[in-house]
């Protein structure tokens, strides 16, 4: 990639956030006239796109803690998008997408197993074990940046960021523009001895606090986790890579037994994970030029 302008100094991940940037300011933008806070919000995205500018121009020797900040900067601006989408949906006053997914569900499976596999398998010590992988998603997907950055093994670190970003940022456009609720919103949850467990308890408590509406399909949950087990191959120990992997799949089913979702969502949210990791993050490091390490993260270089 060309040094003009500093523009080699960015990475694809700068790219992919500055891509989401442009498309929610210019989703923003269409609703001035509607809501008074479009202009805000349009704004701060807006503002998003100057700091790929700034980073462009940034001087090549940055103190530790700026640095730090700007290999995660990425997976922190998650934190900000993720609640905006229960803002997005009202103000577009877009429709729920159900019926249609819930149709595919059937035409795929042939059973609604988010309706059925509860109740025909609610012994609670099954029952904690889906609820706790369910929970576990959390430590899944983002200590291993965590562990990466104290390592300071910067390669693996940009890396990591950018194929969590990538897949993450997907979903949340698919969520902007095709909303789907999912079941955990739209049907009365099964009530039964899974009640009484400690970790269901804790799941209550926190999808009270942080869950958004129709952000069901693709589930976002599935396609970090397995993308995070990817990564534990590539970068962790072996013995590692295999508790991920295991945890990937108990979100997986943990997904569609705790009545959170439509398996075709844990499905789709597995395929796009899959094909994000194997796929569109190759093509994109061949587009940018990016060099990688022997351990297949990407070099300090990029050429």
């Amino acid at each position: 990639m060309s040094d003009t302008f500093g523009m080699r100094r960015l990475l694809p991940v700068d790219w992919v956030v500055a891509a989401y940037n442009l498309i929610l300011a210019v989703i923003w933008l269409t609703q001035l006239n509607r809501v008074w806070f479009a202009l805000i919000l349009a704004g701060a995205h807006l503002a998003g796109l100057v700091l790929l500018w700034l980073l462009a121009r940034a001087p090549e020797n940055l103190s530790e803690p700026v640095t730090t900040i700007r290999e995660i900067y990425p997976l922190l601006f998650l934190a900000v998008f993720w609640p905006e989408l229960d803002v997005v949906r009202p103000v577009l006053a877009l429709q729920s997408n159900d019926a249609a997914i819930a149709a595919l569900d059937l035409f795929v499976f042939r059973v609604a197993l988010h309706a059925v596999w509860m109740p025909n398998m609610s012994a609670l010590w099954f029952s904690e074990l889906m609820y706790l992988s369910y929970e576990c998603y959390y430590l899944l997907v983002f200590l291993p940046p965590i562990v990466l950055l104290f390592q300071k093994r910067r390669p693996a670190l940009r890396d990591t960021t950018f194929r969590l970003a990538l897949v993450y940022l997907i979903c949340f456009v698919t969520y902007a523009v095709f909303p789907v609720d999912g079941p955990h919103f739209l049907q009365e949850p099964f009530q039964g001895p899974h009640t009484s467990g400690f970790f269901y308890g804790i799941n209550q408590i926190l999808q009270a606090s942080g869950d958004s509406l129709g952000c069901s399909f693709p589930s976002s949950h599935v396609a970090a986790a397995v993308s995070a087990a990817y990564i534990g191959w590539k970068y962790f120990p072996r013995w590692v890579a295999i508790l991920m992997s295991l945890e990937a799949l108990g979100v997986t089913l943990s997904t569609t037994y705790t009545q959170n979702h439509y398996a075709i969502d844990s499905l789709a949210g597995l395929v796009l994970a899959l094909v994000v990791q194997l796929w569109l993050v190759p093509v994109l490091y061949r587009r940018f030029g990016v060099v990688t390490d022997p351990t297949g993260g990407l070099a300090a270089g990029q050429g």
